[in-house]
């Protein structure tokens, strides 16, 4: 089963599939579809430009399990893809085409009788707009997304997303008299800092708290003035404690002239660790892995919160790997292997509770 996997990972990781690349979309969603067993169900669905997959074992549109994944990914400077004896590296191989190619020979070759889905989408990275469209028309008791965390660990919660543009006046000047401007940069690097002393950046993976990253600044027109006018764009990923309008209330208070425009908002995601399913799929892993599954916190989000959004009991879990968007992002070969055997013991063996 290893080698299967590893070959439909390679033939998906061919497609050069990030945002607007629409012939790579049209090619990797043409190869999945020929590659789907014929007694299989397979419908096809646009939300506002993007395509996606549903593919079941059922007409039905009530169903026991949801599988979720995305083809989608994040700009690189190279597409090619390597391997050793251990790993595939390369865009995309643990974000995540690797647990792609493992659901897609998971529903290929399993056999159950618990009515189930899977979706496959294409703008999970710009916001995954499609799976909420997708959960108006289909309904669930559980979902599997292998879309956060590393090496089998269970994510009981994924930060919130909360992206804002901040823009500020200014007064401009000649660049040598700087005291008779404002300097709208300045000013609002000044917010930034003030911010990030509130929440300090995490040094590492194992720090669980909130984080604001400054992604954008733009301002000026001339080297030689001071400018009138900026705009910043933050990424806050934020824990449960810390609200939206925690953030808003602190920017303002900072520098009231500020305006803020809030540009994209997620909820944060939390699963249910007391219900039935869950438990089962976690006594399974332990039989597979051979050791206890680490429960753990997510510093990203996935398409994993419209689920929770909803209260469906959302398991997120993800093979060995790590450094997803980096240029050194790996799968681990065995690992998918396994997470197949754990899907198919959980599918073919367990009881399950609506």
């Amino acid at each position: 089963m290893e080698e299967k996997i590893l070959n439909t990972l390679k033939d998906l990781l061919k497609y050069k599939t990030y945002d607007g690349n629409i012939k790579e979309f049209e090619s990797i969603f043409k190869y999945i579809k020929m590659k789907i067993n014929k007694d299989l169900f397979v419908k096809e669905y646009v939300f506002n430009g993007y395509k996606n997959l549903v593919i079941s074992n059922t007409l039905d549109k009530n169903l026991d399990i949801i599988f979720c994944g995305h083809i989608d990914v994040v700009p690189a400077d190279n597409y090619e893809f390597s391997e050793d004896e251990e790993n595939i590296y390369g865009r995309g191989t643990i974000d995540m085409k690797g647990s792609v190619a493992v659901m897609l020979e998971v529903f290929n070759t399993v056999s159950t009788n618990k009515k189930i889905a899977l979706f496959i989408t294409s703008d999970e990275e710009i916001g995954g707009m499609c799976v909420e469209e997708l959960l108006k028309i289909y309904k669930a008791s559980l979902a599997i997304i292998p879309d956060g965390g590393k090496n089998f660990n269970l994510i009981y919660e994924e930060k919130g997303l909360f992206q804002l543009e901040l823009s500020l006046k200014g007064i401009s000047s000649h660049s040598s008299q700087p005291f008779n401007g404002d300097n709208a940069i300045v000013n609002l690097l000044d917010i930034y800092q003030k911010l990030i002393k509130k929440y300090p950046i995490p040094k590492s993976q194992h720090e669980y708290i909130t984080s604001i990253n400054l992604s954008m600044i733009e301002g000026g027109t001339a080297i030689n003035q001071v400018p009138n006018y900026a705009t910043m764009k933050l990424d806050i990923r934020h824990v449960a404690k810390d609200k939206k309008e925690d953030f808003i209330k602190l920017i303002k208070k900072i520098n009231k002239d500020v305006e803020i425009k809030v540009l994209l908002e997620g909820s944060v995601f939390e699963t249910d660790l007391n219900n039935k399913n869950i438990i089962k799929y976690l006594e399974i892993c332990k039989e597979v892995l051979k050791e206890e599954v680490e429960i753990v916190g997510c510093e990203s989000t996935s398409d994993g919160v419209y689920f929770s959004d909803l209260g469906i009991p959302t398991i997120i879990m993800n093979p060995v790997g790590y450094y997803p968007h980096c240029p050194n992002e790996y799968v681990n070969k065995k690992s998918l292997e396994k997470l197949y055997f754990i899907y198919k013991k959980f599918l073919e063996e367990s009881d399950f509770y609506v």
